[in-house]
This record gives structure tokens, sequence and C-alpha cells, in this order.
């Protein structure tokens, strides 16, 4: 697996996804800080994380678009997309108001919007081959940007309130440096390319399986977009720290970048369908102990086991996405993440309207409860006997059939 980042371009596509990944996890403990400091409500905390989401999430399907369009050197796009989230959330940190913080932080989100299609793309063409592996290795590494920005950013932010995010900001522009001047992408020779395009995978699947794999996609993200969002809001109330609220987001976080590895391995053997169902309903149970924990070590601990059980599916959902869209690369993985991440924006900011009116415990509780209608709709997922995830090269273009008659 290291032999991947030997590919200059590859090990640009990755650090620079770590980087943009921890600007988007910063967000909720930077929330956090400013509602001691401003006074924000749940509702407006919602409304700054959600338009942040969906700012970055529904630009993707025009910038994966774009990329198709002008393909050749793309990480000198997925570059200044770094640098444009440096430029803002450093200018972002001057402010001193909430009507003057709110609109940089929501500006830089336009630069993820940029980078993910890009990077998801690139990222398995770099190393066509291993085309899963190389893609489970960048959603990886994006992974670990989540899991450890709430961890440091909570520290900085607890030093230097908004101006602890400058120190991230000068770490960003080395990605970015990497990527501006990362080499082309690999050529594809043109009787491989014909061979692709009729070897593209083609899944035949129901119009209820459809509705329902929607409707799971939407209902999982948002229960992973409101942990995300409100387990520091929730712990500032109960009188944590920054660093310790920070900390215990990035192990949610870090756990999760753990799950999608483990889930990717469990879905290869047994099944997409038992990789998304069983965590759901597991989750239920580590979500309320993380929620109700009498100590500060049990909440650590369920709070690592939720965010495992919780966040695992992401990649091998979005492999299967991919699937079921007979598109270029980059629009469908712009269309995929968008959807994903728009919808648990839209999600998230219902739960923050919502806790301004009943207690955030509540509807974090209701949340987390979601899992067991999302688990009953995973049912109509591709089983053991249905292969979604290549592991082999060859079977990276073979034809696969999903067949929902049998759920």
């Amino acid at each position: 697996m290291l032999n991947l980042f030997r590919s200059r371009l590859f090990l640009a596509i990755t650090t620079g996804h770590f980087v943009v990944d921890i600007f988007n996890s910063i967000g909720p403990v930077l929330m956090a800080v400013l509602a001691t400091s401003l006074g924000l409500t749940n509702g407006q905390i919602a409304f700054a994380l959600t338009w942040y989401i969906l700012l970055g999430s529904l630009t993707q399907p025009l910038f994966g678009w774009l990329t198709d369009r002008f393909p050749g050197r793309p990480s000198v796009l997925a570059g200044l997309s770094v640098v444009w989230m440096v430029i803002f959330l450093g200018l972002m940190a001057f402010q001193t108001t909430w009507m003057l913080i709110l609109p940089f932080f929501l500006i830089a989100s336009l630069g993820s919007g940029l980078f993910h299609p890009i990077g998801t793309a690139t990222a398995s063409l770099v190393h066509q081959a291993r085309a899963a592996t190389a893609t489970s290795v960048f959603f990886f590494c994006g992974q670990v940007g989540l899991a450890l920005a709430p961890a440091f950013g909570g520290w900085l932010f607890e030093q230097g309130n908004t101006f602890g995010i400058l120190p991230l900001c000068a770490i960003a522009l080395l990605p970015a440096l990497l990527l501006i001047t990362a080499p082309a992408l690999p050529s594809t020779p043109e009787s491989a390319t014909k061979t692709k395009k009729h070897l593209h995978p083609v899944v035949s699947i129901t119009l209820f399986a459809v509705v329902a794999f929607v409707v799971l996609m939407a209902l999982r993200s948002t229960i992973q977009a409101v942990y995300v969002a409100f387990l520091p809001k929730l712990f500032a109330d109960r009188g944590w720290q920054p660093s310790d609220y920070g900390l215990l987001a990035g192990v949610f976080m870090f756990a999760a970048a753990i799950g999608n590895v483990i889930t990717g391995e469990i879905a290869n053997r047994y099944g997409m369908r038992a990789a998304t169902v069983w965590p759901l309903l597991l989750s239920i149970p580590a979500g309320l102990i993380c929620l109700w924990a009498p100590t500060v070590s049990l909440t650590f601990m369920a709070s690592a086991i939720a965010g495992l059980l919780i966040c695992g599916q992401h990649s091998i959902l979005v492999v299967h996405a991919q699937q079921l869209l007979p598109t270029k690369q980059g629009f469908s993985a712009g269309l995929i993440l968008g959807f994903t991440f728009a919808s648990g924006g839209i999600g998230t900011w219902i739960a923050g309207i919502t806790a301004d009116y009943v207690d955030l415990l509540l509807v974090i509780q209701i949340v987390t409860l979601l899992a067991l209608p999302t688990a009953l709709l995973a049912l109509t997922l591709p089983g053991r006997s249905d292969p979604v995830i290549p592991t082999h090269p060859d079977s990276a273009t073979a034809t696969t059939h999903i067949s929902t008659s049998k759920f």
C-alpha cells in the first residue's frame, strides 16, 4: 500500500485531501468556541455549518463536470482550491463580529467543493490497476484529517480564539504547492480507453432499491453530520473545555476512518448488506452510551465505537453509487459526494433549529434512533453473492448485475 505514495501526484492528492478535511472538520469546534464568546444559538450554529456543507457540496457536480471537460492537470485546480480555503479562513480569523466571520467561513467551503471531485477521480486514475485500493487510501487520508482537526483545533482555539486557525493555514500551503507542481495524469492508451467503455460496470437494480438507497444515503449522512456538528456543542454546554470536546470529536472521526477500512473488508467478504445493516443497528446503543455515559473515560470509549459504527459505511456506499451512475468519473464523484454532504447538511440544519426549542440532547438521541429505519433500508443492498466492490484489477471492469428480487 505504501508504494502508492511513490507517485508524486498521488502523494499530492492525498495530502491535499488531508488538509482540506482538516478545514472541513474544524468548523464545529470553531462554532462551539464562538457560541461562548459571541453567544451563538444552536440555530445560528446549524445555519453556518449547514450552508458551509451545502455550498461545498452542491457545487461539486459542477466542478466535477468542469474537471471532465478540461482534463490534463486537474491537480493544479486542486492546489488552487486549497489556496482558496487558506485565504478565506485566514481572513476570517481577523474578524470580530458574527456578521463578518460568517461570510468568510462560508466562501471558504467552495474550495472543498472544487477539491473533492478532482481528488476522488484523480486518486483512482493515478493507479488504474489498483483503483479500489487507491480510492480507499484517498478517503482514509481525508478521514484522518477530519479526526485530527477537532483535537488540535480545540487546543489552538483555546490558546488564540479564531487566530488559532492561522497555523493550520500555514501548514496547508505545503500540500497546495505539491498539488500545483504535481505531474500530469498518466496517459491512457486509446485501446484501453475503448475497452474500458465497453466493460464499464453495468448495474441492474429495481426502482424501489434505487429509492431505498437514496433515502439510506440521506439518513446515514444525517446521523453522521449531526454527531460531527453537535457533539462539541453538547459537551461545551456541559462545561467541557475546547481542548477536551475537540479531542472527543477527534476520537469519533478517527474511529470513523478506521471504520471505513474495516467495513470495506467486511463488504468484500460478506457483502455490502451485512457490512451496513449490523453496524447501523449496533450504533444505536453505542451512540446512546456516548451521550449518557457517567464518566469521561466511558464517554470517549463510546464515542470511538459510535464513530466506527456510524461512519464506517461511507466509502462502500460511494463506490456502490458510482456503479449506479454511467457517467464520467469527475461528474459522478461530484454528484454522489455532493448529495451525501448536502443531505447531511440539511439534516444538521433541521436538528439545530429543533434544538433551540427542545433540548439538544433529546435531538441527538432521536437522530441516533434513525439508524433503525436506515438499517431496514440497507436490507435492499446487495448481499454476499452480489459482488460490488472490485478487489482485483481485472474485476474493476467486470459487468456487475445486482438483483433485488430476493429481498
